[in-house]
Order: structure tokens, then C-alpha cells, then sequence
């Protein structure tokens, strides 16, 4: 079975690079295209960058998030929590059953990015909260490259989670699945929102253009190992 599933990853990392790269240009050119309306969201997502660099890394606030999302995503799976445990540097949660989203939604799941929208959206029932969108486009900066750079150094360590359906298949997984959130995410934290249709759209496109690419390119190698022999 895991053989299967690595070969099912590896087929499918073109489309999910493809699906990555198409994301992250069209948020580029949907952010320049608006000048400094966002300011506010890149300085915060430079404001996590520095604080790392020239503070330390906050793991225990990470964890927390972390074992929350595997708490999360079990109960959201039926599951019942028999332990949760938050340290320093690492915690542990223990659920009645386990499947690939409970043991990889801490990567793709970017727990305090979605705490702030949902907060935000919740005090817009009580106030007027468009002098807070300056905070909330920072907070949301700083959260999104918090979930990044966090997940990137903890992703270089070791992590049993990866090894349950193998390393490389949850890889590939969590790249598309962090994909498919991101453009929710882009759609939803801002007023002049991404289209996810169009997203996806561009995204179908360029997958069937690397995979003709491919296909096209394989036929070529082939045809000119035949005539070698």
C-alpha cells in the first residue's frame, strides 16, 4: 500500500507544483495590482520573519497550535480525546482513531490565522470593525508567515506524523492541501478577495500543459531509444 501511494505522489507532484507556482503568481500580481491597500499584510509577515531572526522561535505557542490541530481535526473525524499534552518543544495527543487528516492537519491547517478571521468576523456583529482591518491585515501576515516558517523548520525535523503514511506520499500531501487552503484563505481574509475559481481554473489549465509537456517529452526519449537499437 505505501508503495501505491508513493507512486500515486509521484505522479502527481507536477500538478501540485504546477497548482503552487499558479497560486503564488496570481497572489503576487493581485497584490501589486492594489499598490498599498495590503501594506499592512506584508509588513506583518516581515514582522514574524524579524521576530524569529532576532528573537527565538515561540515552539511552545507552535505546539499548542500543532496538537490542537490534530485534537481538531479528530473531533471533526468522530474521534474522542483521551490526552492532550503541550511542552516546551513538543506535545502529544491522544485520539480513538487516526486517520492521514488528523496526523497531517497541523501542516496545512494554519490554526491562528483562522482564529483571527473568525474572531474579526464575530466582532463585526457587535462594532464597526473596519478601523480594526489594519490590525486584522497585520495579524493576518504575521499568523500566515508564523504557520510558514514554523511548519518549514518543523517539517526538517524528524516527524513521526510523516511516517504513518509514508514521508514522502505526506509530502506531497501537504503541499496540495496547504495549497488548496492558502486560496481559500486569500479569497476569504480579504475585502478585494482572489477568485478560487479563478485559481483553479489557471491551476487546470497549467496541469494539463505540464502533463502534455511530459507526455510529449517521454514519447521523444522513447522514440529515439528505439531507433538506437
Amino acid at each position: 500500500m505505501r508503495f501505491l501511494r508513493n507512486i500515486i505522489a509521484f505522479i502527481a507532484v507536477p500538478a501540485v507544483l504546477s497548482a503552487g507556482y499558479t497560486l503564488i503568481k496570481t497572489f503576487l500580481l493581485f497584490s501589486i495590482s492594489l499598490g498599498t491597500r495590503y501594506t499592512l499584510f506584508w509588513i506583518g509577515v516581515i514582522s514574524y520573519i524579524a521576530f524569529q531572526a532576532i528573537l527565538h522561535k515561540p515552539m511552545r505557542t507552535y505546539v499548542f497550535g500543532h496538537e490542537l490541530s490534530h485534537a481538531i481535526a479528530g473531533l471533526l473525524s468522530g474521534a474522542k480525546i483521551k490526552k492532550f499534552n503541550v511542552g516546551e518543544s513538543s506535545g502529544s495527543v491522544v485520539l480513538t482513531k487516526d486517520n492521514i487528516w488528523i496526523a497531517l492537519a497541523p501542516y496545512f491547517f494554519p490554526i491562528y490565522t483562522i482564529a483571527i478571521m473568525v474572531l474579526y468576523i464575530c466582532l463585526g456583529w457587535f462594532m464597526n470593525i473596519k478601523q480594526l482591518y489594519g490590525y486584522y491585515l497585520f495579524l493576518i501576515g504575521f499568523s500566515v508567515s508564523f504557520h510558514i516558517a514554523l511548519t518549514i523548520y518543523i517539517l526538517s525535523i524528524e516527524q513521526p506524523d510523516l511516517k504513518v503514511y509514508g514521508t514522502f506520499f505526506s509530502y506531497v500531501v501537504i503541499l496540495a492541501v496547504n495549497i488548496v487552503v492558502f486560496s481559500l484563505l486569500a479569497a476569504l481574509a480579504f475585502e478585494d478577495g482572489i477568485s478560487v475559481k479563478n485559481v483553479f481554473v489557471k491551476s487546470h489549465r497549467n496541469i494539463i500543459d505540464i502533463y502534455k509537456f511530459i507526455y510529449n517529452w517521454g514519447i521523444e526519449i522513447w522514440m529515439a531509444f528505439q531507433k538506437t537499437k
